[in-house]
């Protein structure tokens, strides 16, 4: 798959026209599966256009987002892309990286927080079929639940790819890993599948600025693993990231206050056994990742 660098990344933006809050183009974040509140929001998606003609993988989606009643970040701490709804029969095409770097919007919004508000992936090869197609972006927020924002696109066969843009944001070279731990379950704790199970746990760079990543960790992803990702693991999911966690503000300050991290487990989709838990978590100062391990036991509940 092909890559640019983060200049020809940052040129396909500037192309796009940076909107300000309160214009026509802004608008139109719509409330998705347990919205609340009053729509704070902003934002836009900047690639692909409106009705662009693409290929049926290997393009970009890529945007920016702002909670506007958010304290100290962006507001976003979990986004996803889909084709058609979440509550309408539509399906997730991948989960964006986030919190990426954006100073053009905190220029034009004149708050420095807003920096982390970019989100930027691709969509995979043979993801779409051909002809008229609806991509939703949808960003969750801790307090106001998931709203979305759409752009129609036309998929054509004979469409040429796109390339696939390098994560934007200056990295540091030779900074060490992030640090990524699980905190539930235990170490060899037991969990039963009489109900879904929460995995917690918190990630940091130590090395981030206060705008970089979720909340300014550094981290813009954990992701979970039951077995080696790289021999076989089955997927878990990525966490939802943003959470209050009083360990890593005790270790490492107050701006990590917000390093934790949470994801659903479904014990039900697994037999009784004793499985090794992989935690990755990848930073966006450095551009690293780090995982952690756990073992734990699954145990069926009996009545």
């Amino acid at each position: 798959m092909l890559r640019v660098t983060v200049a020809v990344l940052a040129a396909l933006l500037a192309a796009a026209t940076l909107v300000v809050p309160g214009s026509a183009q802004s608008a139109g974040w719509s409330p998705g599966p347990d919205a609340a509140g009053d729509n704070t929001y902003t934002g836009f998606i900047d690639l692909p256009a409106a009705n662009a003609t693409v290929a049926p993988g290997g393009f970009t989606v890529a945007g920016w987002f702002v909670d506007t009643s958010a304290d100290g970040w962006a507001g976003a701490d979990d986004v996803q892309v889909w084709v058609g709804t979440m509550d309408g029969g539509g399906r997730l095409l991948f989960k964006p990286n986030f919190a990426q770097n954006r100073p053009d919007v905190a220029t034009a919004l004149g708050n420095g927080f807003y920096a982390s508000s970019g989100f930027f992936g691709v969509v995979q090869p043979a993801a779409l079929s051909a002809g008229p197609q609806t991509l939703s972006v949808y960003v969750h927020t801790p307090g106001k639940g998931w709203w979305f924002k759409q752009v129609g696109v036309n998929v054509s066969p004979t469409a040429a790819a796109n390339p696939t843009p390098a994560p934007p944001g200056p990295t540091v070279s030779g900074g060490g890993p992030p640090i990524v731990v699980i905190e539930k379950p235990k170490d060899s704790e037991t969990v039963l599948t009489n109900a879904d199970y929460e995995i917690d746990g918190y990630a940091v760079d130590k090395n981030a600025g206060k705008f970089q990543g979720v909340a300014g960790t550094g981290i813009d992803r954990v992701s979970l693993y039951i077995g080696d990702r790289d021999n076989g693991g089955v997927f878990l999911g990525d966490a939802d990231l943003g959470f209050s966690d009083v360990i890593p503000e005790g270790l490492y300050g107050s701006q990590f206050a917000s390093a934790g991290w949470r994801l659903v487990f479904h014990p039900t989709q697994f037999h009784a056994n004793t499985y090794l838990m992989y935690a990755y978590a990848h930073s966006v100062v450095t551009g690293k990742e780090d995982v952690v391990t756990r073992y734990f036991a699954i145990r069926e509940h009996l009545p």
